[in-house]
């Protein structure tokens, strides 16, 4: 009986060995097979994020100007060589540019060998990835939204609506709801880029909104602020009558109420350690006038049924520019444009620090010639109608470099 058990077990233990020896090659192939799936995978993982920057470093170079084709084929070389690190790796890459000079596609070729899968015949090489950049900013800033990294960089509800005339909108917050949008908001522009993502409820016009773009520097960062010296007014504040106010320093701001009538004369005003408010059913008015903003409770309060027709400078250190805040400012300060006869607003609206809410239940800025906001945070409620137009050639007032014209890239294949 022993015996007999003894050549059992050794018929059975030599089947296995038999059937494994049988069966060994399939197996090995297979774990070799996957293996080289999964080098050829992270390989071409790495390419793509190659052919992608690739294409957004070379499309930077149509913005220049006067570029050429065979610039643009050694911008794509010389970084496939920074970025290839093992010179080993036998990558080709090619360019070609657009018909219309406004976009780039970069295509990167490895010719690669792989362990087991060529030995059964299976063709995973060469491996070929490609990206499209285009510029796609090529067009008037009428709203920049600063904010870096928060949500509601840019945000609209209650049945609010941007209308930008031949200007692009856009928000650089990388949030993934960086531009927020609810309530039937409604966003008509040349072109809404989200540096992040776009959210909100009830939204119709999301589906507007490019998202992922490139961040925009801020174009005014540069701007030297206007010298402020002592106090030249105190406290003025007036709730009846006519007058006509003169340039200078106003300390503890400009407070217009009740009826009062207002016109501004051409210059420079320094709101300093107050507010500059006009409510009730007061007036103001101006041509070739700027508005700097300085001290912690120096903002806009432009309030109820009260009228605002300015106009910004035309020369001088606040040329192109309607309101200045300090950018040595507190963050998140709160200026508001709540007025309902708040019609002309021709200028920049540069508030770097603050937060602009614009929330009147009326048309705003649509009698402007041309309306730029850049502010931290931009901040459209209660049914208002911000209309910002690009008609540059209608006004004195001119306009900013960097706001003007914009050029930036975006991955779009």
């Amino acid at each position: 009986m022993r015996g007999r058990m003894t050549r059992f077990l050794a018929n059975v233990c030599g089947n296995a060995a038999v059937s494994f020896a049988v069966a060994a090659p399939a197996l090995f192939s297979a774990l070799g097979l996957a293996s080289d799936f999964a080098i050829f995978s992270m390989k071409r993982s790495e390419l793509q994020a190659m052919a992608d920057q690739a294409a957004i470093l070379s499309a930077n170079e149509l913005s220049v100007g006067n570029t050429s084709k065979t610039t643009i084929s050694s911008a794509v070389a010389a970084y496939k060589d920074q970025a290839i690190g093992d010179q080993s790796r036998d990558v080709t890459p090619a360019s070609s540019v657009g018909d219309d000079a406004t976009s780039v596609t970069v295509k990167l070729t490895e010719e690669w060998t792989p362990f087991f899968a060529h030995y059964i015949g299976v063709d995973v090489t060469p491996i070929m990835v490609s990206a499209t950049a285009s510029l796609v900013g090529e067009s008037k800033i009428c709203v920049l939204a600063l904010e870096a990294k928060n949500m509601g960089a840019l945000s609209m509800s209650k049945s609010a609506r941007i209308q930008a005339n031949g200007c692009s909108i856009y928000s650089n917050s990388t949030s993934s709801s960086g531009v927020f949008l609810s309530d039937q908001s409604e966003i008509e522009a040349d072109l809404v880029c989200s540096a992040g993502g776009v959210s909100g409820y009830g939204v119709n016009s999301a589906e507007k909104v490019m998202q992922d773009c490139p961040p925009i520097a801020d174009p005014l960062a540069s701007r030297p602020p206007p010298p402020v010296g002592a106090c030249d007014f105190n406290n003025f504040s007036l709730a009846a009558g006519t007058k006509t106010l003169q340039p200078g320093v106003y300390c503890g701001g400009i407070n217009l109420s009740g009826t009062a009538k207002v016109k501004f004369e051409p210059g420079d005003y320094i709101i300093k350690d107050g507010p500059f408010s006009v409510r009730q059913n007061a007036e103001a008015s101006g041509s070739n006038v700027a508005f700097y903003l300085t001290g912690a409770p120096s903002t806009i309060w432009f309030l109820d049924n009260a009228a605002i027709n300015f106009s910004g400078a035309e020369t001088g250190p606040m040329a192109g520019l309607l309101f200045f805040e300090d950018p040595k400012s507190s963050p998140l300060r709160l200026h508001t444009i709540g007025a309902a006869r708040a019609e002309t607003l021709t200028g920049t609206i540069y508030l770097p620090r603050g937060n602009l809410v614009v929330d009147p239940n009326s048309s705003v800025g649509a009698k402007s010639a041309y309306t730029a906001i850049v502010a931290r945070r931009v901040i459209v409620s209660n049914g208002p109608t911000l209309v910002l137009n690009s008609d540059y050639s209608a006004t004195k007032v001119p306009v900013p470099a960097g706001v003007r014209v914009s050029s930036n890239v975006v991955l779009t294949d």
